[in-house]
């Protein structure tokens, strides 16, 4: 039986650097760099795991006869080569391949394939063993017992040396691990907190909301961003990075904060003259989108300055915006999506999802 470990193949080693991608030399397999058109690789601090897609152009029937099952892609890509913390290397199990479809003119075979890590991978399998034959025998003896005693009360019999808090029988290891982190949310020691399972490009995270924003602000370093109406402005010359794309989604969602754990700030108004309450949503969620930057994550904290939307200025003597009191700030990386294609264009983007605890005001109003 073919190992997995012994069905490699990989997705060259890429040193990405200002939007350009160099290939290495990294080992004996089969460099899939040629055919691969993208990559999209997903973290989430609402996932426990994390999620890639890849998408191939096969114009030389290189897969014609090519057997997915128990194969891995490696990809190990950075955009700081001096900065060995920075690089993030993936070896990902393919758990799904799409139906192939031939292009337009016929010339090619496009495969999109679904990948986990290692861990995943395992414990999706684990779902799927058969019940050996000492478990079978003694559930048999426990039923026996509970007849024997005319209860209905359910019963666990296993070797044990203390008491366990949590039953995982029949489930997999991740999904025991998410049990771990709800009990721990629910629990009164730590009531109110919000605890996250998930992992990124530094392994599996098991930590509060606290601990990540508190260790995150003391790691931002060269992390901000800003946007600025300049299209073509150059900001490399500073730790400001300049930012491609937002999206402010209004108001808050509701539902998304409370699952990241801010409910705490969801506040009432009272309107004191019709007596009506209004719910009013402190935090804010933004998606953006930056060139690629292989030190960030998601659990990272990073910083970014927004200009008032109202383009009122300062004044003549300095015509800039006021940076926005609702949108500047400091920000959590809940949602990370790493996007690489690698055609003659090839770059390196991160699509992101943050949310800030709070805001520093109220928004601005200005006369007309």
């Amino acid at each position: 039986m073919t190992s997995i470990r012994d069905g490699q193949f990989k997705l060259n080693e890429f040193l990405l650097i200002d939007a350009t991608a160099k290939t290495v030399e990294c080992g004996k397999a089969l460099d899939l760099t040629p055919v691969c058109v993208q990559a999209n690789i997903y973290e989430s601090v609402l996932n426990p795991s994390v999620l890639a897609e890849f998408e191939f152009y096969d114009a030389k029937g290189m897969f014609n006869h090519f057997v997915f099952t128990d194969k891995r892609i490696v990809i190990d890509f950075t955009t700081d080569e001096e900065n060995p913390k920075s690089s993030i290397r993936y070896e990902l199990y393919i758990i799904a391949v799409d139906s192939v479809i031939p292009t337009n003119d016929d010339k090619a075979m496009i495969y999109k394939l679904s990948c986990v890590t290692y861990e995943v991978w395992k414990s999706a399998t684990v779902r799927n063993l058969p019940l050996v034959r000492k478990k079978i025998e003694c559930e048999k003896m426990v039923k026996a017992y509970l007849e024997a005693i005319d209860s209905e009360k359910p019963l666990f019999a296993e070797k044990t040396r203390g008491l366990h808090a949590f039953n995982f029988t029949e489930k997999t290891p991740i999904e025991c691990i998410d049990q771990i982190r709800l009990e721990y949310a629910m629990s009164q020691q730590f009531k109110g907190h919000a605890f996250y399972f998930f992992e990124n490009k530094y392994g599996f995270v098991f930590k509060s909301m606290e601990m990540l924003i508190k260790e995150g602000k003391e790691n931002i370093g060269d992390k901000c961003f800003m946007q600025s109406g300049l299209t073509n402005l150059n900001v490399s010359g500073s730790k400001w990075r300049n930012i491609l794309a937002t999206k402010l989604i209004q108001n808050g969602n509701q539902g998304l904060a409370r699952r990241i754990g801010a409910g705490s700030n969801l506040v009432k108004l009272k309107n004191s003259v019709t007596g009506e309450i209004v719910n009013f949503q402190t935090n804010t969620i933004i998606h953006m989108t930056i060139y690629g930057d292989s030190a960030i994550s998601t659990g990272d904290v990073i910083k970014c300055q927004f200009p008032e939307p109202s383009g009122i200025t300062r004044g003549q003597t300095s015509p800039v915006n006021e940076d926005s009191t609702m949108t500047t700030g400091n920000y959590i990386v809940t949602k990370c999506r790493h996007i690489l294609t690698f055609n003659e264009k090839a770059e390196y983007m991160q699509a992101f999802e943050l949310v800030k605890d709070g805001i520093g005001g109220l928004p601005q109003t200005h006369a007309n």
